[in-house]
This record gives structure tokens, C-alpha cells and sequence, in this order.
């Protein structure tokens, strides 16, 4: 069974009782949730609103580390006979706290309701907090709160007696949270990733870079089952696209040379160039990648799907094998050359590479040992940065707001308004940086831009019909 918690009343010192010895009238207020804890909030926020409150604006905060957390009473003593109180619950995770300790993000559940006439002894209430409204913050000073059955704003509701609803909620048993099986084996080279929800995005910036802002603000979405390749499409993979005449152009042989190698940056040689066959594939722009992956009868994933299977799915985990590690030594990134004349064109970052070292820069067959997922899902976080199937757009856009606060298997595929289209690529690559490494790093290029750095792999729908 539940544990239930009594928090006591949230009152001052100065409580006011009926009488001496005398126990006060008060409401005991049950909250819980439907939401999957500690996963979608580790902190629960009580506020107690009002003017004829005994408490007026005083907050107890409490950790929800599982299930058995809630659901959680506290006891609220009016002031005065007949005193209208307000009351607000908000679940959110840890990293979502400002410097107060409260939170500043919209990824959280929220709820604020009335409180109704006292009954004689202690009138019990039920408020709930529902992850149909994950992500729709209340507005206390309009008396609005997100519905539970809409998902919308909503006039602050009376509570109910706790007697008067059915039993409350168990954290966990929201249906959206239910993982969706892939219907059948995936093909060969590709992995299966079962659908579920997760949070795109990072709850606040880490560092000053462009992609700490474009990955935010968070948004929580549901994905289907998919599969994807376990490794970035390869030259070999190419050239036999090429030889049966399924391409209708070749990736460009680009002239930029490592000095001494007698190997080009851009893996593709030529259709007859069999000498790079297992490196992955570089020097494409998006549409080159696209119609590869239709021609192997498959598609680049999305944005979304892409960081769900980098972070481990549910487990949303800063890098495909964790959340630390020797970035340099368990990913191939950070592997380009300062630049000289000579090296003209080539991208270089020698974050992972040290004065006087002899580690090789340019793609490697296989990648990184160390840079795999879970399911075995290899080199998401380095060897190449990875063209995904969207049209970038910041967080912020309607692409990525299309209604309601849950994204269903999301795709964007419109322009930015004002601005040049691009598409995004993902993860970092030899010659990228660390911090693009992690799993909701984000960045984007024009749609005919190619470089030694991108490369691509592809998914494809695994749902039941």
C-alpha cells in the first residue's frame, strides 16, 4: 500500500486554535500524482494562498524520491471563520530550480485550487496532480490552472472532498508512460528502440555556447517503436548505391588533403575506390543523406528520435554511455589540427588531441569502442555529427508547438520565419567539440553545405498497424 505522509499544518508560530487545549478546524489536504517520480519530479512544491490564510504564502518543500513518496497531507488553519484560502502543488525536478530553490522552467505539473467551507473537525480534500498538464504552468494572479481533462487553463476549481472522488492517483499509472514495443525484429544493422515519452531538450544552459539556448525550452513527447542503424552509414554502403544505379548522384570528392596521408578528409573517393569502404560516409549535404536512406528503404530519424536513443531512452543520460566519463578517451571527437596554410578547409578543434601527441586525426573505421548506447547503438556522441530529418528551428518556434503539451512522434519541417532554411544535424564528431557531444546538443547547416565532419545514419518505423 501507498505510504502517506502527514506534513503537519503549514501554518506560523502564532496558529490560531478554537479554543484553549481546543483542536482548530482545518482542511488536510491529500496530494498525488499520476506522473512517473522521481523520473518527471524529485521536488514537490506546497504553497498556501490567501490573505485570511494563518500562513499566508508560506511553502514547505518536500523530496519525492519514488512511488511510495506520495501521496503527502498537510493540514491548513484558517485565520478566520469563513476565509477564502487558495492552495498550490507543483512536482518538478531538481534541475529546474532557480538560485531560490523554486522553480523558473515550464516543465513541471502545476496546480492551484479553492479550498471549500470548513466542515466541523478536519474537512479532508483531494488535489491531484495530473501529467495531463505537464508543462502548462498555473497563473495564480488570473486565477487560472491547467484542467486536467482539456490540458488548458482553466478557472481555479473548489477541491473536492477527498470522501467525494475516487481513489487518488498512483504515481506512475499515467497511460502515456507505457513503453511501445517494436512490432517484430529489427532489420539487419539496426537496432531496436521502444517507443515511450521523454524530455527533448536540457532544463537550463550548462555553458555560454549556441546550443545550450537552441536546445531549450524542454518539451515532452511521445515517440512510436523505431529502429536505427547501429552504425553511421558507410563509403562501402554508398558505392554499392552507386554501382546498381540507385543514386542519382554520387557524394563530391572533395580536394582537401591531409598532408603525408595520400587520404582525402572526405571519405567517398569515387565509385571505384574501394580503399575506404568501411569509414563512415562524409562530405554530404541533407538531401544526399535523405535519398541514401530512402534508397537502403529507410528514412533519417527525427530530432527527437535521435536524442531518445543517444540518452538511453528513459534513462535520458548526458552521453550515450553515461552521464561522466573521459569524453576525450571514450568518444572520437576533438581530433582536428590547428590550423595552418596548408590545411586549408579542413575544420579544426585539437580538444582531444595534445601538444606532440600521435593521435590520428580524420574518421575512423568503427569509431570510438567506448561511445555506445544500452542497446548497442555506437558512435552517437562522436566520429561524425549526423544529419537528422528536420527543418531547424529554435525550441521556441510553432514547429515545435503545434497544441498541447505533449509532442507526438514530432517532425519539423518549416523554415524558421525570417530566416534561411537549415537543417539540424546531431552529436559531435572527429573534429567537433566536447560539449556537442552530449545528447541534447544541437546545431544545424544549409541544405547544401557538406563537410568531413557530417555524416548521417538511418531509422525506420517499427509500430503495429
Amino acid at each position: 500500500m501507498t505510504a502517506r505522509r502527514s506534513l503537519g499544518a503549514l501554518a506560523a508560530a502564532g496558529l490560531l486554535l478554537s479554543g484553549c487545549g481546543a483542536e482548530p478546524r482545518q482542511w488536510l489536504v491529500s496530494v498525488s500524482t499520476d506522473a512517473p517520480v522521481p523520473r518527471f519530479g524529485d521536488h514537490l512544491l506546497l504553497e498556501v494562498m490567501g490573505t485570511d490564510a494563518s500562513c499566508t504564502g508560506c511553502m514547505r518543500l518536500i523530496g519525492v524520491d519514488g512511488p511510495d513518496s506520495l501521496p503527502v497531507s498537510f493540514g491548513v488553519v484558517p485565520r478566520s471563520e469563513g476565509a477564502a484560502v487558495r492552495v498550490r502543488a507543483r512536482l518538478y525536478r531538481a534541475e529546474q530550480a532557480g538560485p531560490d530553490g523554486l522553480p523558473d522552467a515550464a516543465a513541471l505539473i502545476d496546480a492551484v485550487a479553492v479550498l471549500p467551507p470548513l466542515l466541523e473537525g478536519e474537512t479532508r480534500v483531494a488535489l491531484d496532480l495530473s501529467m495531463r498538464c505537464f508543462g502548462v504552468p498555473s497563473a495564480p494572479g488570473e486565477g487560472a490552472t491547467c484542467d486536467p481533462e482539456t490540458g488548458a487553463l482553466a478557472p481555479e476549481p473548489v477541491l473536492p472532498l477527498l470522501s467525494d472522488v475516487a481513489p487518488q492517483p498512483r504515481p506512475g499509472s499515467w497511460p502515456g508512460a507505457a513503453p511501445v514495443p517494436c512490432a517484430g525484429p529489427a532489420p539487419a544493422g539496426m537496432v531496436c528502440v521502444p517507443g515511450g515519452v521523454f524530455l527533448l531538450g536540457a532544463p537550463r544552459p550548462g555553458f555560454a555556447v549556441d546550443f545550450d539556448e537552441l536546445s531549450q525550452p524542454e518539451h515532452l513527447v511521445r515517440l512510436g517503436a523505431f529502429a536505427i542503424d547501429v552504425d553511421e552509414v558507410t563509403v562501402g554502403a554508398v558505392r554499392e548505391l552507386v554501382a546498381t544505379g540507385q543514386l542519382r548522384s554520387e557524394p563530391g570528392v572533395r580536394d582537401i588533403d591531409a598532408p603525408g596521408s595520400g587520404r582525402g578528409a572526405c571519405t567517398y573517393l569515387g565509385a571505384e575506390v574501394r580503399d575506404d569502404d568501411a569509414l563512415p560516409v562524409n562530405c554530404v549535404t541533407h538531401a544526399q543523406a535523405e535519398e541514401v536512406c530512402s534508397a537502403l528503404g529507410k528514412r533519417l530519424p527525427t530530432e527527437a528520435e535521435w536524442e531518445y536513443a543517444a540518452g538511453n531512452l528513459a534513462d535520458e543520460t548526458a552521453y550515450p554511455w553515461g552521464n561522466a566519463g573521459d569524453l576525450c578517451a571514450t568518444a572520437l571527437l576533438g581530433r582536428g589540427r590547428h590550423p595552418t596554410e596548408a590545411d586549408a578547409g579542413v575544420f579544426e578543434n585539437a580538444g582531444c588531441r595534445p601538444l606532440g601527441g600521435t593521435v590520428p586525426w580524420g574518421p575512423v573505421a568503427g569509431g570510438a569502442p567506448g561511445d555506445v548506447t544500452a542497446l548497442g547503438v555506437r558512435n552517437l556522441a562522436g566520429s561524425m555529427s549526423e544529419w537528422v530529418a528536420d527543418t531547424f528551428a529554435p525550441y521556441t518556434a510553432p514547429c515545435w508547438r503545434p497544441g498541447g503539451a505533449l509532442l507526438v512522434d514530432p517532425v519539423c519541417r518549416a523554415p524558421a520565419p525570417g530566416a534561411a532554411q537549415a537543417f539540424s544535424y546531431r552529436g559531435s564528431s572527429w573534429a567537433g567539440y566536447k560539449l556537442s557531444a552530449q545528447a541534447t546538443a544541437r546545431s544545424h547547416d544549409g541544405p547544401s553545405t557538406f563537410n568531413p565532419a557530417t555524416g548521417f545514419r538511418c531509422a525506420q518505423s517499427m509500430q503495429s498497424m
